[in-house]
């Protein structure tokens, strides 16, 4: 039961936060990014579109304070929350640790091999939603680790930041069109479900939120000879971004010589003038092809971090502005 004020009315989220916060004697860590959701609301929208049912296996990334997954326990078959964070993973085990079909695991999400433990835990079952508060500190490597999980995510319902979600979302030539528009595309379907303020947020973010859902394709939406090769191509595009195409893959080294390069282009009718920012996955797909079939592409000695075929590890640099997401 919620704690209720001398009024006799329910407290809100935020009040309940922070009390929850001080009871535990915690403190927000910015360097995790933690911003916990504290609108009735937004929470009430994220539990109606993930359509979570009794037969649902749910995985929650960050729950914090437990808003959200509190509601996930009720409706899902069974939940599995993941809090890098020790003392909030022991405020959500005081919270909701007696609850059956929950799994309440302190550790890091970046680390975590999601693929071997719902394999060992569910061998038989249907894929698992991934419903999460991304911590805006490692929204993008999370999503880029998540999507290539076909096998074991039907979708990732997750909020972040609004720069993250336009980049996730844009055409050929619009702002924020990316690398990483093109390696979620190639994964997924993906769609805004709402714009959310920064107020609805404890402690207050600087920026605003979108949630978006990332609907996982049972297959690649292209087919290509070598996918390493297809975003090796997409990362050179995308690393100079001011460069015509055929500049950015002579630069990094992907062919040698510019009048091979300028006939390999030509022959599947993609101007070499053109910028990266203007292809669609259809046309990196037909090029990365057509350079694999001519065997003269150099190899990579690059971390093909954006590889579909190797999920990415990362140290250091797990921030929105990961060096793959251009």
């Amino acid at each position: 039961m919620r704690e209720t004020s001398h009024s006799n009315r329910p407290l809100s989220l935020g009040h309940e936060t922070r009390a929850l916060l001080r009871q535990y004697r915690l403190l927000p860590k910015r360097g995790l990014g933690q911003s916990f959701l504290i609108s009735t609301a937004v929470r009430d929208l994220i539990l109606r579109t993930a359509d979570i049912g009794s037969q649902d296996i749910v995985v929650e990334i960050g729950p914090g304070t437990g808003v959200l997954t509190e509601g996930l326990a009720e409706r899902a078959g069974w939940l599995m929350a993941i809090e890098r964070d020790p003392g909030l993973h022991r405020l959500l085990v005081e919270r909701l640790g007696d609850r059956p079909r929950v799994s309440l695991i302190c550790g890091d999400a970046l680390e975590f091999d999601f693929a071997r433990v719902l394999a060992d835990m569910f061998p038989a079952h249907q894929p698992a939603k991934l419903v999460s508060n991304l911590p805006y500190s490692v929204a993008t490597p999370l999503i880029l680790q998540l999507i290539p999980l076909r096998r074991h995510f039907s979708f990732l319902l997750v909020m972040v930041q609004r720069e993250v979600a336009q980049r996730l979302l844009a055409e050929p030539g619009e702002e924020g069109y990316s690398a990483l528009t093109l390696r979620c595309r190639y994964e997924a379907d993906v769609t805004a479900v709402a714009q959310v303020p920064r107020t609805a947020f404890y402690p207050k973010p600087a920026v605003d939120s979108t949630l978006v859902r990332l609907d996982l394709l049972p297959e690649p939406r292209v087919t290509v000879r070598s996918p390493d090769l297809l975003f090796r191509v997409v990362r050179a595009a995308f690393g100079q971004r001011r460069k015509m195409v055929r500049n950015a893959l002579l630069q990094a080294g992907i062919m040698a010589e510019p009048a091979a390069l300028e006939q390999t282009m030509a022959d599947v009718e993609i101007d070499p003038k053109r910028r990266g920012e203007t292809l669609s996955l259809d046309e990196f797909a037909r090029l990365a092809d057509r350079l694999y079939a001519v065997r003269s592409v150099h190899p990579d000695t690059s971390h093909p971090s954006l590889s579909p075929r190797v999920p990415p590890r990362y140290g250091e640099k797990h921030g929105e502005g990961a060096e793959d997401d251009r």
